[in-house]
């Protein structure tokens, strides 16, 4: 799973869309809204926030400076869902949709299980092939990004 470190260098905001800032006791979490469905903050086996904004200039179009920067103080061991839209709005032949709240209850089944990051998101993707028959209908495209800090690597090892 990927982990969220101390920035090193500069990234404007004009460049990404996500930008942890960390130092090992507190970790905020800037963004910007570039036309993708807002990242859904998972504390606690639950989803503590769906991290909305406004949105800004989509991306591919001339980015210029945000015009809106959120921020958001995150706590160790808290995970960001980010995704496009071609996960929540995947469709079954009959028009049914695999919706958010779907798409998050898979994710903390999985984590609760204590199945790995990059197999729950093989798992999910398997899923909604599976929930379109074999045919993609747009772009899926998802990360799972955890913050986790020196004593949570310590556990870990």
């Amino acid at each position: 799973m990927p982990t969220a470190t101390p920035s090193r260098g500069s990234c404007a905001p004009r460049r990404c869309t996500c930008r942890p800032r960390c130092c090992g006791r507190c970790c905020r979490l800037d963004w910007v809204n570039r036309g993708h469905p807002p990242p859904l903050l998972l504390r606690q086996g639950r989803v503590a926030s769906v991290l909305d904004s406004p949105p800004d200039t989509p991306m591919g179009l001339r980015l210029g400076p945000a015009a809106v920067l959120a921020r958001r103080q995150l706590e160790p061991g808290d995970r960001l869902l980010l995704y496009t839209d071609g996960i929540v709005e995947a469709l079954t032949p009959d028009g049914e949709r695999f919706e958010l709240d779907r798409f998050a209850d898979f994710v903390i089944r999985w984590e609760a299980d204590g199945v790995s990051a990059p197999e729950i998101l093989r798992r999910l993707i398997h899923s909604i092939l599976s929930y379109q028959r074999g045919q993609l209908q747009d772009d899926v495209t998802v990360m799972l990004v955890e913050w986790r800090t020196e004593r949570h690597r310590r556990l870990v090892l």
